[in-house]
């Protein structure tokens, strides 16, 4: 399969509820593209880590203004900050909290409140339980 031929986005996260929350709808946004945008992902498709050089790919401000050319990277990010979705790290790069995002596992239906009520204890719910491990 040729790099042409592959999809630009994957799902296989979705926000957590908690974040879809307590943000704006432009920042609940850049997360989403964050987590499903092959070109913000690893080859494990997980969340890169983003630059604040703007010299440097991938950085935040591209992934704002892949999602929207009219937001300010800056507002967006002071958000991020502000609520603990982000944190950014001694080498300046900005981290996705893994409590931001869960798996999104097809065979749950689409409510989170759904998902709560069908945890049984000891099964694994798809997601780590502190951004520590």
């Amino acid at each position: 399969m040729n790099s042409s031929s592959q999809p630009k986005f994957v799902c296989r996260w979705e926000p957590t509820e908690l974040a879809s929350t307590i943000l704006s709808s432009p920042s609940r946004e850049v997360v989403r593209h964050w987590i499903s945008a092959l070109g913000f992902l690893d080859e494990n498709l997980h969340p890169v880590l983003l630059s604040m050089n703007h010299l440097k790919e991938p950085s935040f401000s591209q992934l704002v203004q892949a999602v929207n050319p009219g937001l300010s990277s800056s507002v967006v990010l002071n958000e991020l900050l502000r609520k603990g979705v982000v944190e950014q790290l001694d080498s300046g790069q900005i981290l996705l909290r893994r409590s931001t995002y869960i798996q999104d596992v097809p065979s749950f239906e689409v409510s989170p409140g759904i998902r709560r009520q069908k945890y049984r204890p000891g099964e694994n719910a798809g997601r780590r339980y502190s951004d520590d491990t």
